[in-house]
């Protein structure tokens, strides 16, 4: 075999390459809109646990300041922003203070020391009076 039909060959196998290739990744593109149009919506559906049950394993966090359940004496569902933001301060300032040594109340971990305290992340002020919302307030 001579060198340029051994040359020949190998740029036909290079192009062939090339064709397969390109042909996998012009199959793997989305489709055109016009085709999106004709296909249904799809709606999400949240995930199930094999019983049937919502699916809520995940990451949750309990970095708020907003009650699990209303107390007692609120009784409207959000509060106004400014009611929130003192509510917010009045709680971080009680939660930082320091106890008297020796007592019951001082035996606690220092959450600062950790970066566990709720007033050292970001939060995104929540203007519900509650966590939990059902049974609506009448």
């Amino acid at each position: 075999m001579s060198p340029r039909s051994f040359a020949s060959t190998g740029l036909v196998g290079i192009l062939v390459a090339v064709v397969a290739l390109s042909w996998e990744f012009v199959s793997a593109q989305a489709p055109s809109a016009a085709v999106r149009a004709t296909r249904p919506a799809k709606t999400y559906t949240a995930p199930r646990t094999p019983d049937g049950q919502p699916d809520l394993q995940g990451y949750w966090s309990n970095t708020t300041y907003t009650p699990l359940q209303r107390p007692n004496n609120v009784t409207k569902a959000f509060y106004t922003k400014e009611e929130a933001e003192e509510i917010v301060n009045r709680a971080a300032t009680t939660e930082s203070e320091q106890t008297e040594p020796g007592t019951i109340p001082d035996v606690h971990y220092d959450f600062t020391q950790f970066g566990l305290d709720r007033s050292q992340s970001a939060q995104t002020l929540n203007l519900r009076t509650s966590l939990i919302v059902d049974p609506p307030l009448r």
